[in-house]
């Protein structure tokens, strides 16, 4: 079996011995072929063509363009008429306007009180400065006949201001 072994290798040696002298052939011709080419003279190079330089660009300096190397500052966009979210509401804010009736006023140590009723027939006072209806309506006037609101409503995305004017109920239909 070891002898075997040894002839099987014997034998591969041998072919691969064989197919490398095989693979050399005669070069002579190609080395023929590169001294002639190493024999030829040399042509000669163009020098690097020489470029004008480019004429300096100066930034304008009194131009009020951003640095491109600083974040967008982003403004929001702050409406100054927004009503504050936050304010805790009043009770005759959960009513609309043409809900609440203005009955009469209260007048004690110069502060003038109105007196509204509410859908329930309950009577809330309030004074200048006070809310009522559902469209954020603080109270800036009242007078004997009258209550002017200045109410904040959204339209097309923006806050607006209005005065509404409230007279009062005389209990008389007309």
């Amino acid at each position: 079996m070891m002898n075997l072994k040894r002839q099987l290798h014997t034998l591969l040696a041998g072919l691969i011995s064989l197919l490398l002298s095989a693979c050399s052939g005669d070069n002579s011709d190609l080395m023929k072929y590169i001294n002639e080419i190493k024999a030829r003279p040399a042509k000669k190079i163009e020098p690097i063509p020489q470029f004008a330089p480019l004429p300096i660009f100066k930034f304008p300096e009194n131009d009020n363009r951003r640095s491109p190397f600083k974040p967008v500052e982003v403004k929001k966009n702050t409406d100054q008429y927004a009503p504050d979210q936050k304010r805790m509401k009043q009770p005759l804010e959960a009513f609309p306007l043409d809900a609440l009736k203005f009955v009469g006023i209260l007048e004690q140590d110069g502060m003038i009180w109105a007196l509204i009723r509410q859908p329930s027939g309950q009577i809330s006072r309030v004074r200048v400065g006070d809310y009522m209806g559902q469209n954020y309506g603080r109270i800036i006037l009242i007078k004997r006949e009258l209550i002017k609101l200045e109410e904040t409503t959204k339209n097309t995305g923006e806050w607006e201001k209005q005065i509404t004017t409230i007279n009062l109920d005389t209990g008389k239909q007309e």
